[in-house]
């Protein structure tokens, strides 16, 4: 992942529309933007397998997000990864926009490379609108905020929803030690 400046997790936002066009000139791919909030990173992730709802971005540094139509469902390369995770619950909540709770379960390796599984509460509300222009997405879209609870932890991730149920912005909680990342839609 490309360090930023030391004050700010991604550059200003000149210099930032400018890597947005020139990354989007160099493929025809699904491309997005991820900022590692606790490391102050960012990088660009391009879409390099699908399956059904689910979908695995990758880095220049061969880094990984996996998601469930934009759930983060798995990660590589970050450190203390998120193994697999179930999120189908939330899911149809945020696609739906709707208020409503839901259980969510995390799988992570321990450092004797044992499964470790952790289940989390989770309440969902939608919120106000925002139109999001970025990139080739220029789009009205709805915040869900979801709060969950579990194993002593606490997170809040929030998610920008088009009228067709696509996460096209999200900040998502990926574990307690990697914590949030933002991600951003270009395409």
């Amino acid at each position: 992942m490309k360090k930023a400046a030391p004050s700010s997790a991604i550059p200003d936002a000149t210099e930032l529309k400018r890597t947005i066009t020139e990354a989007l000139a160099n493929t025809d791919k699904r491309l997005a933007v991820a900022v590692v909030e606790r490391h102050n990173t960012f990088t660009f992730l391009t879409e390099i397998a699908r399956n059904g709802a689910y979908s695995t971005w990758g880095s220049p540094d061969r880094r990984t997000l996996s998601e469930q139509s934009g759930l983060v469902t798995a990660s590589r390369g970050l450190g203390a990864d998120l193994m697999s995770a179930n999120v189908g619950e939330s899911l149809a909540l945020i696609q739906g926009q709707r208020a409503g709770s839901a259980i969510r379960s995390h799988i992570y390796l321990d450092g004797e490379n044992q499964e470790v599984s952790l289940i989390f509460s989770c309440s969902f509300a939608p919120t106000g609108q925002q139109t999001i222009s970025i990139g080739e997405i220029h789009v009205t879209t709805r915040t869900v905020e979801e709060r969950c609870a579990g194993h002593g932890l606490s997170f809040q991730n929030n998610y920008r929803v088009s009228s067709t149920g696509r996460i096209v912005q999200s900040r998502q909680w990926i574990g307690p030690k990697i914590g949030h990342i933002t991600i951003q839609k270009l395409r």
